[in-house]
């Protein structure tokens, strides 16, 4: 367990341990679902999928409010600071928030599905699909806030428990029930949807008798004192739709102008360029919370080493994922999705390559959330994103998803690269690192043979794990030959391996 002892970086380094363990099963077992719809239904039916689920991302996105955001920078500020008071009544009002909010924009979309699907995209099968995407959005959004409310007590565990284990299992077991039933997209859509539901009621349980009671009339009064939220989270809000729409651009837009066997396609190599987000995934759950936590104590050193530390970690884990789909996309496509998906191949490469820097400056926004910029956030979404309906709009139709998938990286490295800076300029105390040169000569230099020997080989198998493994024995000799390994990666290592091992560790110890 994660002990308030640990420095910032053992608690980091633990609960990415934590979320490892279900972040893996996540992974098998969502792609699982989506491959079972991909082989049962074909790219069409996939295609349908794809599209409801980034209308319900869209639309949760947007009614969410930057509320789930303004959760996970006051609870842990309020946590840190003692005032339960304030903190019951933050949670209490965004747990209310989110479900009224949910609900209105559930109404709106089922009363415009069917002139959303028939009339835009020209698609009258989608509408089912919007509708139950308007069933699944009050929680879908209370599900948002519910996480960041137990993360901020640092009880990693449970949102493991519920987000990447229960809720992924709802999901295949539905769909597996309901695509056999000849439901196919429409069915994984209701298992999609069940899962948010049964995941909102456990993880509101979890909270209230097991983190923090928000909901007992007794004990803590709570302190509604909601302006300092709205006035985070506003703007947020509107960086939130700006946001949504960088990342739904290419989905909206593929399905205006294209067939729906072409959306699938892309929908799928969209869905497997989400790997490279592994790291970010795995060591950003505590970030915000224990850099809170640092700023209200006026520790800025203990928010500099903990912010390189997960750049670091995140190129460690990051850059093997970035070289293996970038050198055998075609061939990951086709042995993922099924055969009819490997002309996704070029478009997946762009893709990685974007979300890739997307995901590197997560930190860097986090860091920028901790300080407050929320406008700053927000400006350089805006700006992302309206480079991002430019590009689709002019290169879709000229390149079909490669032009889509070259748009949509563009933009997201655009804007991550000014995060990156920004946030630089913000941390007045300097020393912020981000790219680690080592750590990318390393990759690439382990880059050159893998890619040779998976043009040499043919079989789809046969070719992805041959260059994965070559890849990673000669990504670690290099980061060896180059001392990529910190004597902080080995002190961490080193706590990291007796905290397995059950024994008590002491942090700070050398």
């Amino acid at each position: 367990m994660i002990s308030p002892g640990d420095s910032s970086q053992v608690k980091v380094a633990k609960g990415a341990a934590i979320v490892l363990a279900g972040l893996a099963f996540a992974r098998l077992v969502n792609y699982a679902y989506q491959i079972l719809l991909s082989r049962a239904g074909g790219e069409a039916e996939f295609g349908l999928f794809f599209l409801g689920i980034s209308a319900l991302t869209l639309t949760g996105g947007v009614a969410a409010l930057g509320i789930d955001l303004g959760v996970a920078r006051f609870a842990p500020l309020y946590i840190g600071n003692g005032e339960r008071g304030k903190l019951k009544g933050v949670l209490v009002a965004a747990i209310a928030i989110s479900l009224f909010t949910g609900a209105a924009a559930g109404l709106a979309l089922w009363w415009c599905a069917g002139p959303v699907a028939e009339r835009i995209f020209s698609k009258p099968a989608l509408t089912p699909l919007l509708q139950i995407s308007a069933l699944c959005l009050p929680f879908y959004i209370g599900g948002r806030v519910l996480v960041k409310a137990i993360v901020a007590f640092q009880k990693i565990g449970y949102r493991v428990s519920v987000s990447q284990v229960l809720s992924p299992l709802v999901r295949l077991v539905g769909t597996f029930l309901l695509v056999a039933a000849g439901l196919r997209a429409e069915g994984a859509m209701w298992a999609y949807a069940a899962s948010e539901l049964i995941s909102w009621a456990v993880l509101l349980l979890l909270l209230q008798f097991r983190v923090f009671p928000v909901l007992e009339r007794g004990g803590e009064k709570a302190v509604f004192d909601l302006r300092p939220l709205l006035a985070y989270s506003l703007p947020l809000f509107l960086a939130a739709i700006v946001d949504q729409v960088l990342n739904s651009t290419d989905a909206f837009m593929t399905g205006y102008f294209l067939p729906n066997a072409e959306v699938g396609v892309y929908g799928a190599a969209a869905r497997l360029s989400s790997l490279i987000g592994l790291g970010s995934e795995l060591l950003n759950p505590m970030f915000l919370s224990i850099v809170t936590q640092a700023q209200a104590a006026g520790n800025s050193g203990e928010i500099t080493r903990t912010f390189n530390s997960n750049n670091r970690w995140f190129l460690f884990i990051s850059l093997p994922v970035f070289s293996l789909l970038g050198v055998l996309p075609g061939k990951a496509m086709s042995l993922v999705w099924g055969p009819g998906f490997a002309s996704g191949g070029v478009a997946l490469a762009l893709l990685v390559a974007g979300r890739w820097f997307f995901s590197l400056s997560s930190t860097s926004t986090l860091l920028l959330s901790m300080y407050g910029a929320s406008r700053l956030i927000f400006l350089i979404s805006l700006a992302s994103a309206g480079l991002n309906v430019l590009l689709n709009y002019l290169l879709i139709p000229l390149y079909g998803i490669t032009g889509a998938a070259a748009a949509t990286s563009l933009s997201l490295a655009a804007g991550s690269l000014i995060t990156i800076r920004a946030a630089r300029l913000r941390h007045a105390q300097g020393g912020l690192a981000v790219f680690f040169p080592r750590l990318v000569a390393a990759a690439l230099l382990a880059l050159v043979p893998a890619f040779f020997l998976g043009r040499m080989i043919a079989g789809r198998l046969p070719a992805v794990f041959s260059t994965a493994a070559v890849f990673v024995i000669l990504y670690l000799v290099f980061l060896k030959a180059f001392g990529a390994f910190t004597g902080e990666d080995r002190e961490i290592w080193i706590k990291f391996k007796a905290w397995l091992k059950g024994g008590r560790v002491q942090a700070g110890r050398d």
